[in-house]
């Protein structure tokens, strides 16, 4: 079952929302994943700049966030539905309709680990119905609003594992690396249309996608999480795991155009914001 709803503060009266000045006061910024993450700090950032969408197939996670920007006097629609689903995107463009879409940011993503030669056929079809075709639908969905709104931004979230591989993720780099190439052949097809597409790809986040890898880690070389930890922190640029905020922020950016992106690509290693 799907939920559409529209959340606002104040009686009776939607209130103005904070915004940068660049932005257009009416925009909506759709962030899939935005329950919880990544994605719900993004959908916190771009709540002080937009009207957000959170998509989410975690109901109780995308209600804890639509309630967070309620309180922050942000305005929030909800679709709860899970990506991999092509109806889910178009519900959601049914509770977008008549408004202006101006940031789509493809986010939703999960991480299955392990070696190649034991990674199940199921594991390798989630992993792409998630993190590539999820990312298509919504695409593929809101490429007419946003032709029609005047352009706009399309964000993919990638990782440098989409740049470089990772070792015993053969499928989560697979997919991040699809998000690249498509970022680059979205930017060169519709930059005529005024819409800018980025792939960002950061470095070991805090979370729990890098908690998972950890204990993995931990788990196939036998050794204490506390040393795996190390072992992560030593293999970044700047010897640290990039923040949630420090995303969101670039995502913030990208679509205030702050940002240039060379290549349709923001590469996110540790470097102070």
């Amino acid at each position: 079952m799907k939920y559409l709803c529209l959340y606002y503060t104040g009686k009776g009266k939607i209130p103005q929302t904070k915004k940068d000045p660049i932005m257009d006061a009416n925009s909506v910024t759709i962030v899939t994943g935005g329950g919880r993450g990544i994605g719900r700090t993004v959908a916190l950032r771009m709540a002080k700049e937009t009207v957000v969408m959170v998509v989410s197939q975690h109901q109780q996670n995308t209600m804890a966030t639509v309630r967070e920007i309620h309180e922050a006097g942000g305005i929030a629609k909800f679709t709860i539905g899970d990506v991999a689903e092509a109806h889910t995107a178009w519900e959601c463009e049914l509770s977008c309709r008549g408004l202006k879409i101006s940031n789509l940011i493809c986010n939703a993503g999960i991480g299955i680990g392990g070696p190649t030669e034991e990674f199940s056929h199921a594991n390798w079809k989630r992993m792409f119905d998630v993190n590539v075709h999820g990312a298509f639908y919504f695409i593929r969905t809101f490429l007419p609003m946003l032709i029609e709104n005047g352009g706009g931004n399309i964000i993919l979230m990638s990782s440098t594992a989409g740049l470089d591989g990772l070792q015993r993720n053969m499928a989560y780099s697979a997919t991040k690396h699809a998000l690249v190439g498509m970022a680059k052949s979205l930017g060169l097809e519709y930059a005529r249309h005024g819409i800018r597409c980025v792939a960002i790809c950061p470095n070991f986040v805090e979370g729990g996608m890098t908690e998972s890898l950890i204990k993995n880690l931990a788990m196939h070389r036998k050794i204490s999480e506390a040393d795996a930890l190390q072992i992560v922190i030593d293999s970044t640029p700047k010897k640290r795991l990039i923040t949630q905020a420090e995303i969101a922020a670039a995502v913030a950016k990208i679509c205030t155009n702050r940002f240039f992106c060379p290549g349709n690509i923001l590469v996110i290693n540790g470097e102070k914001p």
